[in-house]
């Protein structure tokens, strides 16, 4: 009977060890709201990434090393479909797939993600990076390129050094979604975030060798987040002008979260310079627990590149769940 319990309790051992050596999480959002856009009603997900389900995996080779994967999967919430804001995204995982190996050096993803910009510009923006129809986000996309994200690339980041932390990606040039292919994808980035304080400087070179560079910032004074971003690009989207390109584009935004207890206030505004369009934002969180929040928000472009439809202040009212 003792060797029973005994050889019963090894096993058990070792069987909690081997589950905390690897696991598999899955997580998402839904999201789901009514919204007034360019003078229409309509009901839909406040954003395409506000409706998402991520695969994501991790095994601990021990000796301080592991290995891991990342799957994401956008979809329309009032459909169910694939979400197809964006080319590729007729596959389930169009946005980001990668396996991952990290260590004492960092950690080296192969797959597909986004550059240094994309992965920096969302997490200084109040709305982060474009959700709802408040969002005062620069963008960092170039006119009829798919940059937003690049397929065949290596990612790699250093570890922390007192906040401090570097990356670096390199991408094929064929499988772009480009019409001409001609150069490898780069992307350059730095990060410093200590205590209340957060910046970053990214450089993006695309497969028709156009540039970006951005510049982000925020600081927390407890009572608000204050948060700006600042992109120069080669050459951007004119929405407002039958997609035409605009060369050398400029990109600024300035923008606070006010918390309240279980309220968010968020405000912005945003300067697209070459293009004669300014934007301001403004909306309301409200916390129901801690995955569970209401949502309204209102923008407001103005400039001479807007329509009249354009001009007409959007609306949102919604709810979102994270799980």
């Amino acid at each position: 009977m003792k060797k029973s319990l005994l050889a019963l309790a090894v096993l058990s051992a070792f069987a909690g060890v081997a589950s905390a050596q690897s696991s598999v999480t899955l997580s998402g959002n839904v999201d789901m709201g009514i919204i007034r856009s360019d003078g229409q009603w309509t009901m839909g997900g406040a954003a395409s990434g506000r409706n998402n389900v991520t695969l994501r995996g991790v095994e601990d080779l021990g000796g301080g090393m592991n290995v891991g994967f990342y799957l994401n999967h956008r979809f329309n919430l009032e459909t169910g479909n694939i979400n197809s804001s964006n080319s590729g995204s007729g596959t389930p995982f169009w946005r980001q797939g990668w396996v991952q190996i990290g260590g004492g050096f960092g950690d080296v993803r192969l797959g597909k993600m986004l550059p240094p910009v994309q992965e920096f510009n969302g997490g200084y923006e109040p709305w982060a990076g474009g959700d709802t129809v408040g969002n005062v986000h620069t963008g960092g996309k170039y006119a009829g390129a798919n940059n937003a994200r690049y397929s065949k690339a290596i990612y790699y980041r250093t570890p922390s050094l007192g906040g401090l932390q570097g990356h670096a990606m390199v991408a094929a040039a064929e499988s772009q979604g480009a019409v001409q292919s001609t150069e490898k994808p780069v992307g350059f980035g730095v990060q410093y975030s200590a205590g209340p304080f957060s910046a970053a400087l990214a450089y993006d070179r695309n497969q028709n060798d156009l540039k970006t560079i951005g510049v982000y910032g925020k600081y927390n004074f407890g009572v608000a987040t204050v948060m700006g971003q600042f992109e120069r690009q080669d050459e951007t989207s004119d929405v407002f002008n039958s997609g035409l390109g605009v060369d050398k584009s400029k990109r600024w935004s300035i923008g606070a979260k006010v918390p309240a207890g279980a309220a968010m206030f968020k405000i912005g505004y945003t300067k697209w310079k070459d293009e004669d369009v300014s934007k301001f934002g403004a909306g309301l969180d409200y916390s129901l627990s801690k995955r569970t929040y209401l949502y309204a928000d209102v923008g407001k472009l103005s400039g001479d590149a807007p329509s009249d439809d354009n001009k007409k202040a959007k609306f949102d009212v919604g709810i979102s769940h994270a799980f």
